[in-house]
């Protein structure tokens, strides 16, 4: 007589049981039995209050920085990427396919359960999991060929809607964490993942909550052939096993934040010397839940405002010694300064680009088809989708596009108005004597028009899409602020391309290459050295020299386009160009020197993530044979002024020069207000 299979059993009768369920909320089919928490064995939450949904502050510690535990500490259970409440989320009451066909079938049917102690992993293994999501990106990075099915696993479990209607708005789960198992017997090691579901998405009337943080989840195991044996050996190597030092966790972090800016409005805090946090310029509501709870040495702090409201996110490495706080530097005895703007150039080439075309509204008519296409491309996806695909592999952000259909920037609601906060920001420097040098990046969109949708767009003659970007730039100078257009230049550097060079822009990412950031960093550069004070700033250049350096990125774009997009998409060779000293050390910024490069994350890349002392900061300095000084905010680019006044006023008077960069986009609709400048030099950077 043939044993029968329960398992088969359960799986044949699965949707005869939902069906008659249905008329109530379904049930879910595989029912919790209570089981004990597992805790993770090297990173430990230190606030015992914390709640993944409610609460403002993670603070988590980490006692032997891998990369895999920093990445489990970032993204398991991180309030920092709660998913907001689904508007119109309404339970499915249709037949939820059968559980082979679940997930496109990327779990092996009979393994799946609603408990981890009903996998086969041992103690050990159980306490090691993996933050699945980001090491899927690492592997990518390190062999996209054999990283590929696990890719397509990830998908394919965002997208599952449990027999609804899917949408690209909604995402009712994802695989969380990934515990690798080996069997007692022998073989392969196999990859039981967790997966979770939004707290808002109760698709079933019982759904599971073994480890009661109000996010359901059910276990599974990987289809052994999505897995090739050798990412187990790379996740169990380097990943897994090997500590990083001080350098290597501050680039991880600050890849980290850059990476989920775009999302969630993310930012490392500059400390200035505190060896502890909170800070006094902490918000009172942080403080307040923190209940007097008080963080000694903490390695790296994140602060982001994924849905407005401020959420901080503080690992504590004990392994790491912390830096010691920097000396401030001497105050020099100089007498007052005057500033020496160059006004007439930028405001002689704006005014006869304006005269060209008669009108700002002459100007918009004749752009009218590319403005019309622009929208399309903007309705065709849900507002949620942040990315947008062109055509020739080209990805767009949606607010760069937004941007460029602005209208008159100046008509923006108070706060929403950049005009007073950039004329304030230039009156107060110019009462300090220090010169002020306003550089916005143009956006992908405005360099690559003809990379949005097919249309009569020829490289030959090339648009300028946002005449009142154009208009706003004359205004400013108008209003004595000097202004280094870089369009020009960009669009010049397009049309005279060679086949063997790079983009100006990368592709698949919002931000620029080595080659768009030096051709700005040279005339940044070629500015700096007209003002009649540097050549005694810079009596003795340093020789830097420059050394290739090649790196692979799949861009910050990808992962913001719809689910079914995201595969089409490789990562990319880049090459950057890392600045060295005199001495074989890579460029390291100096706060000390006497021109301040305060910026976006157009700063950071190159300089703190990717390939590293490549940025446009070491490249002026390379340039000049002068080290920068570079305070950045990774999306805070309009209002990193106050990382600089933080420093106090004698900081200030050090400085001959402060550059400010930063996306052009952010002129319009920016997440946060413009702020005036404080007139005490003590700004309210966190």
């Amino acid at each position: 007589m043939m044993k029968r299979n329960p398992n088969l059993l359960f799986l044949l009768c699965l949707p005869l049981v939902l069906m008659l369920s249905c008329a109530g909320q379904r049930r879910f089919p595989w029912p919790l039995t209570a089981s004990n928490p597992v805790l993770v064995s090297e990173v430990e939450t230190l606030n015992l209050d914390y709640h993944r949904t409610r609460s403002q502050v993670l603070l988590r510690r980490v006692l032997r920085p891998t990369r895999a535990n920093l990445d489990v500490a970032a993204y398991q259970a991180n309030v920092m990427r709660a998913q907001p409440a689904a508007a119109k989320f309404v339970p499915g009451q249709g037949l939820v396919p059968a559980a082979g066909e679940l997930f496109a079938g990327v779990l092996v049917p009979e393994s799946l359960g609603a408990s981890l102690a009903k996998t086969p992993l041992s103690p050990t293994e159980a306490q090691r999991p993996l933050a699945f999501s980001p090491l899927v990106d690492v592997l990518a990075q390190w062999n996209y060929d054999l990283a590929s099915p696990l890719e397509d696993a990830r998908s394919a479990v965002r997208i599952e809607a449990w027999g609804g209607e899917k949408s690209p708005a909604l995402q009712y789960q994802e695989i969380s964490l990934l515990y690798l198992h080996k069997p007692p017997a022998g073989g392969d090691w196999q990859w039981w993942v967790k997966i979770e579901f939004a707290p808002w998405a109760r698709l079933f009337a019982d759904m599971p909550d073994e480890d009661g943080d109000s996010a359901p989840e059910i276990y599974g195991r990987l289809r052994p052939d999505l897995v090739n044996p050798a990412c187990s050996d790379y996740v169990l190597g380097a990943y897994s096993s090997q500590p990083l030092d001080e350098s290597a966790v501050r680039t991880w972090a600050n890849e980290l934040a850059s990476y989920w800016y775009p999302s969630l409005n993310t930012d490392i805090v500059d400390l200035q010397g505190s060896r502890r946090w909170p800070t006094a310029a902490t918000e009172k509501e942080i403080v307040a839940e923190l209940d007097g709870l008080v963080v000694n040495d903490p390695a790296v702090v994140i602060l982001g405002k994924p849905q407005g409201r401020p959420v901080y996110n503080v690992f504590v490495i004990p392994s790491l010694t912390p830096a010691a706080p920097t000396a401030p530097a001497a105050v020099s005895a100089a007498g007052a300064r005057k500033t020496t703007p160059l006004l007439s150039p930028v405001a002689k080439a704006l005014a006869e680009e304006l005269d060209q075309r008669g009108s700002i509204s002459n100007w918009e008519a004749k752009l009218a088809k590319q403005h019309r296409a622009m929208r399309r491309r903007l309705r065709s996806r849900s507002s949620k989708i942040k990315a947008l695909a062109g055509i020739d592999g080209f990805l767009f952000f949606r607010n760069s596009l937004e941007y460029v259909l602005s209208g008159d920037l100046r008509k923006q609601k108070p706060g929403k108005n950049p005009f007073p906060a950039i004329v304030d920001f230039n009156d107060f420097l110019a009462e300090q004597g220090v010169d002020f040098l306003l550089v916005p990046i143009p956006t992908k969109a405005e360099v690559y028009p003809d990379k949005i949708s097919k249309g009569p767009v020829k490289l030959d003659s090339l648009p300028i899409l946002n005449p009142h970007g154009r208009k706003f730039l004359a205004d400013l100078t108008d209003a004595g602020v000097e202004v280094l257009d870089v369009l020009p230049a960009l669009l010049a550097a397009r049309v005279k391309r060679k086949p063997e060079q790079e983009p100006l822009y990368q592709p698949q990412d919002t931000h620029w290459t080595d080659r768009g950031l030096r051709l700005v960093a040279d005339l940044v550069a070629e500015r700096v050295r007209r003002y009649p004070w540097f050549a005694e700033a810079n009596a003795e250049p340093v020789r830097y020299r420059l050394e290739k350096k090649n790196f692979k990125r799949k861009g910050d774009l990808v992962s913001r386009l719809a689910e079914r997009e995201k595969r089409r998409y490789r990562p990319q060779s880049l090459v950057g160009q890392q600045v060295i000293t005199p001495e074989g050390k890579p460029y390291e910024d100096d706060p000390a020197s006497p021109v301040t490069l305060l910026g976006d994350s157009f700063t950071g890349v190159y300089q703190r993530t990717y390939c590293r002392h490549a940025g446009v900061s070491a490249h002026v300095a390379h340039a000049l044979g002068l080290p920068i000084d570079l305070v950045m905010s990774y999306g805070g680019g309009p209002n990193v002024r106050r990382k600089l006044l933080r420093r106090g006023p004698d900081a200030l008077k050090q400085k001959r020069l402060v550059i400010w960069m930063f996306a052009a986009r952010d002129l319009y609709n920016y997440w946060e207000a413009w702020e005036p400048t404080p007139r005490d030099q003590k700004g309210e950077s966190r």
